[in-house]
């Protein structure tokens, strides 16, 4: 039994090593995304496929698939390999990845929504949600905004590793996710801080305390909320990892060996995240229904409002909430790239990799997919975005 994963470990500030580099070295060797580009899959969208291909092969990665858009059109998108390995089933377009840390883009939104029906503020403060616990919450932690916990500000401990001392410390927890997570979220805030408050440390854990937070104020499972907020709403076909009856059909998640990659059948309880942590890393979704999410950010940070949130709020999540300002803001990385701001995540839970960078002055978004962990999983991915990037972007006269 695997008992050590990590979710995004650090994930924004990983993001920020992959992206601030000057030169870029795509190690992709005889694939060139600009001479392999060409398929049509549908009138006016570039295949991608026998690019992605070359990838994944170059990098021994099971299954790859990559997406480029704009704020209301695909550019190109394309899919290679196999759903599990040692299998003869191809990965298809509309197969389903997990995004790991990237699922924290989707709780902000969320709690977004709230924030809009006027039902939470950005101000509001964890001892005005918790007001029943507000004895018991410890001083340092009463004054935490929404701002402060959804952009890693909030002093709560990473919860990354389940063999790390925080991880362990925590108490046995039963019921349903959301009465673990309220549970949780109980325990963590009559402790002390992991740093000040105000300081930037990522945060599994702070994820977990936002999904309880939406979870208390509409009186619904975080999963039931997204499903309805989210999925339905921009008409995805998503899902959560660690389901209690997971489609074996859709692509299975693979460790990095020596030699190669071990399939992680989904069905084995000890490859299974704690539900306490699905709102910082659970979310599945396909290319296409991710792509739609990230239009949705593209929009609202071009000034447009959105059938899911305002410009102004959308805007607000991809924005640093102290001063002077960083580069987290609310489940977003936030840094230039080749001189044009960026909103950057990857997300991991040790047997996928998903990788995104959207670029609103450019009107640019790419992101990338892999069933697999690992060095290799992360190499292909990263250098896949920053070719993708250059490309599309016409970035060095290409």
């Amino acid at each position: 039994m695997k008992t050590v994963w990590l979710l995004g470990s650090s994930a924004v500030v990983t993001v920020f090593l992959i992206f601030c580099a000057t030169q870029i070295s795509t190690d992709v060797r005889g694939a060139d995304v600009s001479r392999t580009v060409g398929q049509i899959t549908q009138p006016g969208i570039e295949s991608l496929d026998i690019w992605i291909d070359s990838v994944r092969r170059q990098h021994n990665v099971p299954a790859m698939g990559a997406i480029v858009f704009r704020a209301d059109t695909v550019l190109a998108r394309g899919v290679a390999g196999v759903r599990r390995f040692n299998s003869t089933t191809p990965v298809d377009v509309i197969d389903r990845f997990q995004l790991g840390s990237n699922t924290k883009a989707i709780t902000a939104t969320l709690l977004a929504t709230l924030v809009e029906e006027g039902k939470l503020s950005w101000t509001t403060t964890l001892a005005d949600v918790f007001s029943d616990l507000k004895a018991s919450i410890s001083t340092e932690f009463r004054a935490v905004t929404m701002d402060l916990l959804l952009s890693h500000h909030g002093g709560i401990s990473p919860f990354e590793d389940t063999n790390a001392k925080d991880f362990r410390s925590i108490p046995c927890l039963s019921g349903t996710p959301t009465q673990q997570r309220a549970a949780f979220s109980a325990w963590v805030l009559r402790g002390k801080p992991a740093g000040p408050v105000g300081k930037a440390i990522y945060s599994n854990g702070g994820y977990t305390i936002a999904g309880a937070i939406a979870e208390r104020i509409a009186g619904k499972s975080w999963e039931s909320l997204v499903r309805e907020r989210i999925f339905k709403s921009l008409g995805l076909n998503g899902s959560f990892a660690w389901s209690d009856s997971p489609d074996l059909n859709q692509p299975w998640g693979h460790y990095e060996t020596r030699n190669g990659t071990k399939p992680v059948d989904p069905r084995d309880p000890g490859e299974r995240v704690p539900p306490i942590i699905w709102p910082a890393g659970s979310v599945e979704l396909s290319l296409e229904d991710y792509a739609k999410f990230l239009q949705v950010q593209l929009r609202g940070l071009q000034g447009r409002d959105t059938q899911l949130l305002k410009a102004a709020t959308i805007k607000h999540l991809h924005t640093s909430p102290v001063t002077p300002p960083d580069k987290y803001g609310l489940g977003w990385g936030l840094q230039d790239f080749y001189e044009a701001p960026a909103s950057v995540h990857v997300g991991s839970a040790g047997t996928f990799y998903a990788i995104t960078i959207i670029q609103p002055t450019r009107d640019l978004g790419v992101a990338v997919f892999a069933n697999a962990g690992g060095e290799r999983a992360t190499t292909a991915s990263t250098n896949a975005v920053k070719e993708l990037i250059r490309r599309f972007a016409k970035i060095g006269g290409r």
